[in-house]
């Protein structure tokens, strides 16, 4: 799986930060020892691989705009979360290490949806779908659903998600 260039973000219609709230993320993101940081509207977003409204990640900090998309923040916090915490430290911006990392971080991201009042795993995967994320099986639903197996063995391997 892959995202397409993130300029096509302006274009499709995906849940922002400004419309969720921001105290549940914080909250959220803490259980896992993640900072949360907010910049201005308009600046660049610190540790941005995609750049314009993309979350960004410096080691146990994920940045992110108001206008920046859930799924985003989400992906980017979930990089740091199944990074071992010794390299967390040295993260910044490109925090993928393998596919199957890339992998866990997809499954956990949608799992992390339903942690969030009013935004569910169902909204996570159709807004990956609308950014560009590509998946064998044809959406995010479908992989997660029919086809991500490896990378929640992943994640209950390293205890974070139960085996049941």
């Amino acid at each position: 799986m892959h995202a397409a260039d993130a300029t096509a973000d302006t274009e499709v219609d995906v849940l922002r930060l400004a419309s969720i709230g921001i105290d549940a993320v914080r909250a959220l993101l803490a259980r896992y020892g993640l900072e949360l940081e907010c910049v201005a509207d308009g600046a660049p977003v610190p540790g941005s691989y995609w750049g314009d409204s993309e979350a960004g990640v410096i080691a146990n900090r994920v940045y992110v705009r108001a206008d920046t998309p859930v799924h985003s923040l989400l992906h980017e916090a979930c990089h740091l979360i199944v990074a071992p915490p010794d390299r967390r430290a040295s993260i910044h911006t490109d925090a993928s290490d393998s596919q199957a990392e890339e992998d866990a971080t997809c499954y956990l991201q949608i799992v992390l949806g339903d942690a969030l009042s009013g935004v569910g795993s169902r909204r996570i995967a159709d807004d990956m779908d609308r950014w560009g994320y590509t998946f064998r099986l044809g959406s995010a639903q479908a992989w997660f659903e029919r086809d991500a197996e490896d990378a929640r063995a992943w994640l209950v391997e390293r205890g974070l998600l139960p085996a049941a």
